[in-house]
């Protein structure tokens, strides 16, 4: 092993380890002796790789956001033409990103890793948060609210517009956050399959169907 990868090696379990400590115990009751010992390293290798512990936290947040960002696929989302031709045409797109919502947070894996200090973000920001926010948050917002003001012909800051569209997210997310119980009420040790998946998105799906101009 090189000497930089070495090096790179130490970082990212640095990474790693501040991110499920901040996740579970929150910045302030988190110090830079539970981080090394959580990443097999020495104290001071999170002044030589962040400088201090704020900048840490700040590195892992924008780890955060660059991977939703990957996983959401934001940049191809937002490149394509939101000039929708008729209803069912933002619907189907609409369908299209929401399914891919579904699956991201449907699984486990990485995404998990990231929960309890996302949440905590959410719950309580803090100087941070504007990485999220703007990197990941926002955008999703205006992803799904060009699509569901197009479907209700409303502008994409109306409040209606907006409730729809933290509501849909929040349907989306619990999958994540509540795929405990969830699964334990469906007799699924093995987490989700594909006819589950389905199913979830099926549901999912039925609400957009609500998303029409006013009568």
């Amino acid at each position: 092993m090189t000497k930089a990868s070495d090096s790179s090696e130490t970082a990212g379990k640095l990474l790693a380890a501040g991110m499920k400590l901040f996740g579970e115990r929150g910045f302030k009751a988190t110090t830079t002796r539970m981080i090394a010992d959580q990443a097999n390293s020495n104290i001071g290798s999170i002044a030589y790789y962040f400088g201090n512990k704020r900048n840490l936290y700040r590195a892992i947040l924008t780890h955060i956001s660059e991977r939703m960002q990957d996983k959401f696929r934001l940049y191809d989302i937002e490149r394509r033409d939101h000039t929708f031709r008729s209803p069912e045409q933002a619907r189907g797109s609409l369908k299209e990103i929401v399914r891919l919502l579904v699956r991201t947070f449907a699984s486990e894996g990485e995404v998990g890793q990231w929960l309890l200090l996302v949440m905590r973000e959410q719950a309580d920001p803090s100087d941070c948060y504007d990485l999220l926010y703007e990197g990941v948050f926002d955008r999703v917002y205006t992803i799904l609210g060009v699509r569901i003001a197009y479907l209700m012909e409303k502008s994409v800051d109306d409040v209606d517009v907006v409730i729809e569209c933290h509501t849909l997210i929040g349907q989306i997310v619990f999958f994540l956050v509540g795929r405990h119980p969830l699964l334990r009420r469906l007799k699924r040790e093995s987490g989700f399959d594909e006819r589950l998946l389905e199913s979830v998105e099926q549901t999912v799906f039925s609400h957009l169907e609500h998303y029409r101009p006013p009568t």
